[in-house]
């Protein structure tokens, strides 16, 4: 079948255009390189992604507008530039069909989920932040598209298929990859892959299923909150890293994607490997954000919202500008 042969290349495809927002986007070069017309093109990626290709980059730009709106104090033509619109006036009309609101409205909502966040971190999950500079990473990635406190289903399909094909080993470096702000994308559309990193010498996987796609994570700066800690204290766990112990670092935002470094010992090839989890059993992982002194072309400087209260947190310290 078709769809069967080319999934993985459109997952490529979808992933590849978060990095170009800013260029002139067509749905004919797009299809360049995948094998399929641009037809087929189009209709397999609506198949997949739930939206067209058209539909796909307007939603990527508005949410990145909608991250300057909720991450600084910036007037809104700058959201607007961010989302690739020439005036305030066209970009207020498309953000209020998309978000049903305003962009003012919307960024006080933003603030006020920002304040709700506690100044210090759930107690006795999370360790002291630290910086540290990851290598590139190629890796075999399962996509989740939905909710993502639905993507364990994924995690037990990439387990099954590396412990298949020996990707899967004490050694191999487990990886969540998020692509949204789950206060920005609705749910239907968020997501996030579960990925294995691969052997730099390994350039193909097993290709009679698919996903997963392969794809190469950029590395670079970091900075990591280890987290310890039951599944339901992870997301307070997020809030916390991101709104309180990153925003008064100093630092700037390098990449959208964030990362969750795991321990192999904890990836499922068993459904019921996930009893433990659900009885609460704490899992292990390290929290990761990409980070730079400036931001990167199109992402929001996040720490300029909080540049009167870059000491408001007791763990500042642990995240040296």
């Amino acid at each position: 079948m078709i769809q069967a042969r080319h999934t993985a290349t459109i997952w490529q495809t979808a992933t590849a255009l978060r990095d170009r927002l800013d260029e002139r986007l067509r749905v004919t070069e797009m299809a360049q390189g995948s094998g399929l017309s641009e037809r087929q093109f189009h209709r397999l990626f609506q198949t997949v992604l739930r939206e067209s290709p058209g539909e796909h980059v307007s939603r990527l730009r508005q949410e990145r507008a909608a991250a300057w709106l909720a991450y600084t104090d910036l007037p809104v033509i700058d959201a607007a530039l961010a989302g690739g619109y020439d005036s305030r006036e066209a970009f207020t009309r498309a953000f209020r069909e998309r978000f049903g609101c305003t962009p003012g409205a919307f960024r006080d909502r933003m603030r006020l989920r920002r304040k709700q966040v506690p100044v210090t971190p759930p107690p006795g999950v999370v360790g002291a932040a630290y910086e540290i500079t990851l290598p590139p990473m190629r890796v075999a990635a399962w996509p989740h598209l939905g909710p993502s406190q639905n993507a364990l289903s994924v995690w037990l399909k990439l387990g099954r298929w590396g412990r298949r094909h020996g990707f899967l080993t004490p050694h191999t470096l487990p990886v969540t990859v998020l692509y949204d702000d789950a206060g920005i994308t609705f749910p239907l559309h968020e997501r996030v892959d579960a990925a294995l990193v691969l052997h730099p010498a390994c350039q193909a996987i097993p290709s009679e299923t698919v996903p997963p796609f392969l794809t190469t994570l950029p590395g670079g700066r970091h900075l990591i909150l280890p987290f310890e800690g039951p599944l339901a204290a992870l997301g307070p766990a997020w809030d916390f890293f991101a709104m309180r112990c990153f925003a008064t670092s100093g630092h700037a935002l390098r990449d959208s994607r964030m990362l969750m470094l795991h321990d192999p010992a904890d990836v499922p090839t068993r459904a019921c490997d996930f009893f433990p989890l659900v009885m609460g059993h704490p899992l292990h992982c390290r929290l990761c954000i990409p980070i730079d002194r400036v931001p990167a072309h199109g992402l929001p400087p996040f720490h300029a919202a909080y540049g009167s209260n870059r000491n408001a947190s007791p763990n500042a310290r642990h995240a040296p500008a």
